[in-house]
């Protein structure tokens, strides 16, 4: 409030002989005030039909970020997003972008709804729902992350989720609701993965996932993941080390010396 009267009555002051002035130096203070307002914190994000375009950082404190028409989101961060809705004709250009979302990432327009060379698409804590992320519709993404441990992502049937470059998974839960949901590491990918316990969420479509580790608790179908069971049946056929390979030669010489010496004289 000080500071508020004190530029108002220097712009009152000098009135008289810098009437211009003042209207620049107004209309400049008040883009300042709303350009560090909205930096900060927005209460939403919605792109009509029209489209837009969005370069800077904005906390959107939980609210959703709506996009139902082309949007321009080269270099944008967008932290604190409740949920992404991607419209039928919406599309996110995301070259270099950061999405930090918590409570669900819908993709209506199916793979063309999303595109973005180096960007990156966190699902977070925060914004969360008891900690869930449900994930709906088919997107590819470039680095996918969900890092935070206990958090649990729940996604839809028939949806499945490409990976063109990092997907990070933490000690997470991944769940397929309704019926099998896909996601697909693709040639080229880079995975990083901690414990996780999948269910219904079927990876055979690209590389196999935590091709080391094994499925943790309540977990349950889990094509292309983890390290491949033994076949039914099969039993381990043991190495020889180079001395064992060199001591059965030698024995496997010395009984052909045998059977050729009594052949000859029986």
């Amino acid at each position: 409030m000080q500071a508020k009267f004190l530029a108002s009555a220097f712009l009152e002051s000098t009135y008289s002989y810098q009437k211009r002035s003042n209207s620049r130096l107004r209309a400049s203070l008040a883009a300042l005030l709303m350009a560090g307002a909205a930096g900060a914190q927005a209460a939403a994000f919605t792109v009509g039909s029209g489209g837009g375009a969005y370069h800077g950082t904005i906390d959107l404190a939980c609210d959703d970020l709506e996009v139902n028409g082309p949007l321009d989101a080269a270099g944008a961060t967008f932290t604190g997003v409740g949920r992404v809705r991607i419209g039928a004709a919406g599309s996110i250009a995301a070259a270099g972008a950061r999405i930090e979302v918590g409570a669900g990432w819908h993709n209506a327009a199916g793979p063309s709804g999303f595109t973005g060379a180096s960007s990156t698409v966190a699902l977070v804590g925060r914004c969360s729902i008891g900690n869930a992320t449900d994930i709906t519709g088919s997107t590819t993404f470039d680095t996918l992350s969900a890092a935070q441990a206990g958090q649990t992502l729940h996604l839809a049937a028939g949806s499945e989720q490409q990976v063109t470059g990092t997907l990070t998974l933490g000690n997470v839960t991944l769940w397929g609701q309704g019926g099998a949901a896909f996601l697909t590491l693709l040639p080229g990918g880079v995975q990083q993965i901690g414990a996780v316990s999948v269910s219904g969420v079927d990876a055979s479509r690209g590389q196999r996932l935590a091709p080391t580790g094994q499925n943790g608790p309540g977990g349950g179908n889990a094509p292309g993941w983890f390290a491949l069971a033994p076949a039914p049946g099969a039993v381990p056929v043991p190495s020889l080390g180079a001395w064992s390979l060199l001591l059965l030669s030698a024995l496997t010489g010395l009984l052909g010396w045998r059977c050729k010496y009594l052949c000859i004289h029986p």
